[in-house]
């Protein structure tokens, strides 16, 4: 191989290997030219300039050209060229007889191309290349080599030849093997044939480029020397010819197909751009490959994902969706044996937690959140073994050796995170395990291994690897879900404006009330009660009669104003508790009091059954007695003459207090008992006129226990009367506050 070094604009010579005299079809005649255009024929300059201009010559593929034999006798020559820091770097290798082409060769070719474009699995296709290879180059052993994360390397393919015992095939290689800086300029030169490891150099001649004071960029060029290191590996592999070719995917390096002989090993010209095309449609073939092999997955996935979304946009928060729904996160990763999500309200209290399946405690899953929250990377984290970042996690690997974490939120405040259990991994490495290498490299004496014998290496704390398209699944969820709570967020704060305004409205509306009707109906009471006590004369019977009808639908309609406006002020939130010890023996005392003309009107008799330890309760003592007095009221309308109401008083099991009005009334069916705590209902559609209410006096006793921190309950049967619980909490005796 022939390299000259030569002036873009000028096509002046700047230098040239030494081999030149060597492979210069003309030294006998002539002296190697000093300018390209006396090196190379007229076409081939113009073909030289256009790519100059175009810019294919910088390209990482360069440009390749042929030579005739009646320009590089016996028979032509290929001329490879690429510029780097505008020098034009041109490699022209003298064909030989063995070069041309072969129609078994493009039959190989054709027939490889169908079957990896059928090929299902992974495995499948890269053994195929493999295969076609070893045909195509003559090689005894071709291996599909693949990158991890981490940069250590897997044989997912090989073929060998029949003599060649040596396999590596599900073989790992530690990441020295092919250093970052080599991996790199696998990129950039993504073709190299060796066809003797022990070659002899041909340097350049000028090997400083007179224009920049700095060595020739060599980097892309495909006969550049070989590192001594790598050849020292080769010679301990016990290989001589070699080839590579990279594997480029989404303009990364993937992988490489490796090459091996034994002895030196030329491969033909037109072989190894037979190596280059199906290398790149393996490379084509892998994308298809792989998601062939996760398709069902990935629409099942797909189908989740938009399921679990129409749980949270249909949801009051996104939380319980995630962790109670028909579609689970447990559900978006099969694979995984829990979830948890951490959520933030903003409030300043604790965080709350939510998991679903194996999950670990509360407090491993925050500070594991806190964790994945400072190592995201665009919003996803994802580990396979979260105890080598995390060494506290260890007691969790269980469940969660195995991370993927998603932020949700405006600054990221929730986490949702999935986890996957241990699995016990065993790798076979050639040679020696990454962390043995790491032993000798901090000894100082690594040197390219000498052994390549098979090395089982167990590993514990791993989970299975998220593969690329679940993270990618993560990362469209966590941008779905960051548009459903932000919208989420601006309809609860629309609505909360919208509630503020309601409740001025209504406050404004309770106020207008509470003049409006309270005012003429406290003037007519005063004046039919004038009129009743014969202020303004005498009365005859039916004026008397008229009279007291007056008073008593005016009451009656005063009561139903106050209940209505009492409820309505409860529910705007107007109803303020004026807390203070009250003596509930006092105040059901009183209350019989105030109840006794009704009682006995009604011919009802009152009991009180009040436990004689009962401690002062903590309450608006106002309320309280609106409370009582209006069960007393219900209690007496619905018994009848010679009955009872008993009000009994007692402290609870859990430290609380329990109250309690019980009548031998007529009692109300199962099925109603709900329908009398809400606003405007009876027990009872049939009920007498003169018995009937506003029905508000349990909904506002509701409220107001409500109020409290307590709850209210009904127990009735017909025929056996009723009784109407009232549970304070144990913090509402005096004891407790």
């Amino acid at each position: 191989m022939l390299l000259v070094c030569a002036d873009p604009d000028s096509l002046d010579i700047l230098a040239y290997s030494d081999n030149a005299a060597d492979l210069w079809p003309h030294s006998a005649e002539r002296p190697f030219p000093g300018r390209l255009d006396g090196l190379l024929p007229a076409e081939c300059l113009r073909q030289i300039r256009d790519a100059r201009d175009d810019g294919r010559a910088r390209h990482d593929n360069g440009i390749l050209l042929e030579l005739g034999a009646e320009n590089w006798p016996p028979y032509g020559a290929e001329l490879f060229l690429h510029m780097e820091d505008e020098v034009l770097l041109c490699e022209i290798e003298p064909s030989q007889d063995c070069d041309h082409d072969h129609a078994r060769d493009m039959w190989i070719v054709l027939d490889a191309m169908q079957r990896m474009r059928d090929a299902t699995s992974l495995e499948a296709l890269s053994q195929i290349l493999c295969d076609n290879l070893r045909l195509l180059t003559g090689m005894e052993r071709v291996l599909v080599y693949r990158f991890d994360k981490e940069g250590h390397g897997s044989v997912l393919g090989e073929s060998l030849a029949a003599d060649f015992d040596e396999s590596f095939k599900g073989f790992h290689f530690p990441a020295d093997d092919i250093p970052a800086q080599a991996r790199t300029l696998y990129l950039r030169a993504p073709l190299r044939f060796t066809p003797s490891r022990d070659y002899r150099d041909s340097p350049l001649n000028h090997p400083i480029n007179p224009r920049s004071g700095r060595p020739y960029n060599l980097g892309r060029c495909r006969a550049r020397p070989v590192s001594p290191m790598h050849r020292l590996y080769q010679r301990n592999l016990g290989v001589d010819g070699s080839f590579s070719a990279s594997i480029i995917s989404g303009g990364a390096l993937w992988g490489l197909v490796v090459g091996h002989h034994r002895q030196s090993h030329r491969v033909s010209q037109g072989a190894r751009h037979r190596v280059m095309g199906l290398t790149q449609t393996y490379a084509l073939a892998l994308h298809a490959c792989e998601t062939a092999e996760e398709k069902d997955a990935r629409a099942l996935h797909t189908i989740l994902h938009a399921r679990l979304l129409e749980q949270i946009a249909g949801a009051d928060d996104f939380v319980s969706p995630l962790v109670e729904g028909e579609v689970k996160l447990t559900d978006i990763f099969f694979a995984s044996s829990g979830a948890a999500v951490v959520y933030d309200d903003g409030s300043g209290r604790p965080l709350e937690v939510r998991t679903v399946g194996s999950a670990p405690n509360s407090a491993a899953v925050i500070h594991l959140a806190e964790f994945c929250r400072r190592n995201l990377v665009n919003g996803v984290y994802a580990s396979d073994c979260i105890s080598q970042h995390l060494p506290e996690f260890a007691d969790h690997t269980a469940t969660a050796s195995g991370v993927l974490g998603i932020s949700v939120g405006d600054w990221a405040q929730h986490m949702i995170m999935w986890f996957r259990p241990e699995t016990v991994r065993t790798t076979i490495w050639g040679g020696k395990s990454p962390c043995q290498v790491r032993i000798d490299k901090d000894r100082g004496d690594y040197l390219p291994r000498q052994s390549f014998e098979r090395w089982v290496e167990v590993k514990r704390g791993h989970s299975r690897p998220w593969p690329d398209w679940k993270i990618e699944i993560a990362r469209s969820l966590r941008t779905a879900l960051n548009d459903v709570i932000l919208r989420q967020m601006r309809t609860i704060k629309n609505l909360n404006l919208q509630l503020a305004e309601s409740d001025k409205a209504k406050s404004r509306f309770l106020a207008h009330m509470s003049h409006e009707l309270r005012t003429p109906m406290n003037a007519i009471l005063g004046f039919s009660e004038l009129l009743s006590m014969e202020v303004y004369g005498p009365l005859n019977g039916r004026q008397k009669g008229s009279v007291d009808n007056i008073l008593e639908a005016a009451r009656h309609l005063l009561s139903m104003i106050n209940d209505v406006l009492d409820l309505s002020k409860i529910e705007a939130g107007g109803f303020d508790l004026n807390e203070e010890k009250v003596d509930l023996a006092a105040l059901c005392e009183y209350s019989r009091q105030l109840m006794s003309s009704l009682l006995r009107e009604a011919h009802v008799r009152l009991d009180l059954v009040l436990a004689p330890d009962l401690p002062p309760l903590w309450a608006d003592r106002r309320m309280m007695l609106q409370m009582v007095i209006n069960l007393l009221s219900n209690a007496i309308k619905f018994t009848p003459a010679d009955g009872t109401i008993t009000i009994i008083a007692a402290r609870q099991d859990d430290g609380g207090l329990r109250l309690e009005i019980a009548d031998s009334g007529k009692g109300i069916p199962p099925n109603l008992l709900q329908r009398v705590l809400e606003p405007f209902r009876q027990g009872d559609d049939t009920i007498d006129i003169t018995r009937r209410g506003t029905g508000l006096g349990l909904p506002i006793v509701k409220s107001l226990i409500e109020l409290h921190g307590g709850t209210i309950h009904l127990e009735s049967e017909p025929g056996m009367g009723t009784r109407v619980i009232l549970l304070f909490p144990p913090e509402r005796l005096s004891a407790g506050v």
